[in-house]
């Protein structure tokens, strides 16, 4: 199956996915069902799916991705559970469709991070930075992403790890790269240190979570970047020659 990215249609309708909203002055609030219904919108059918599938990654973040239904999907976009059921016929559907739009978003991220003109060092910090970045920003994006990886289970696992070979290969490119322009020592295992330094950027996203200092946060990167191109902490990171 191919993922494609979502255009602005899809960002219209994200908008329409809050966990809650005002009910009025005093302060009250309403769960999603009552906010949303309350103020309809009609959607196209493309709108309407790229909705739901916002909605879906909201509550696979919360409830987890062995846990969360149908049910919670509808409940945070205020639709009944046959709409979900219409855009994601069967749970199967609907967590493909979820680990989909992590798995390009995974893809995505690590290729542009790593990818172009950058020093070795540079694309390697970079890649870090916005994962910690991320975990702000996107933070259902992220809670799924570290779910999936820990979720070693028969119908999600098998994927995960086809995904998680795909951005070891990525990041193996750059270390030979660097090992090209002799900035990272010969004798490294270029494939060994892509796996520790992928997960690294994990740990990266956990620390944002657990409420991290960003000093500590750029020391771990510091570190995670050392250890990946075989420099020793005290050591100056080169540049390309």
């Amino acid at each position: 199956m191919k993922w494609v990215r979502r255009g602005a249609a899809a960002r219209h309708a994200s908008r329409l996915c809050l966990p809650w909203k005002s009910a009025d002055s005093l302060g009250k609030t309403l769960p999603v069902t009552t906010a949303v219904r309350t103020a309809r919108t009609r959607l196209t059918p493309q709108a309407r799916r790229a909705q739901l599938l916002d909605c879906a990654l909201a509550a696979f973040a919360e409830h987890g991705v062995a846990r969360a239904t149908h049910s919670h999907v509808a409940e945070r976009a205020g639709v009944s559970v046959p709409a979900v059921h219409s855009y994601f016929r069967t749970r199967d559907d609907l967590v493909a469709a979820v680990l989909g739009e992590v798995e390009v978003y995974l893809i995505e991220i690590v290729s542009r991070s790593l990818g172009g003109p950058k020093a070795v060092h540079e694309a390697l910090e970079a890649l870090a930075v916005n994962f910690s970045r991320d975990a702000k920003e996107k933070p259902d994006m992220m809670k799924v992403w570290l779910d999936w990886s820990t979720g070693v289970r028969a119908d999600v696992w098998p994927r995960y790890m086809d995904v998680l070979e795909r951005l070891h290969a990525i990041a193996q490119k750059v270390l030979e790269r660097g090992m090209g322009e002799g900035v990272i020592p010969p004798d490294l295992s270029v494939k060994a240190a892509a796996r520790v330094y992928l997960g690294g950027g994990h740990t990266v996203a956990l620390m944002q979570f657990s409420g991290a200092t960003p000093p500590e946060i750029d020391a771990v990167i510091g570190h995670l970047v050392r250890t990946a191109m075989g420099i020793g902490p005290g050591a100056p990171l080169p540049a390309a020659g």
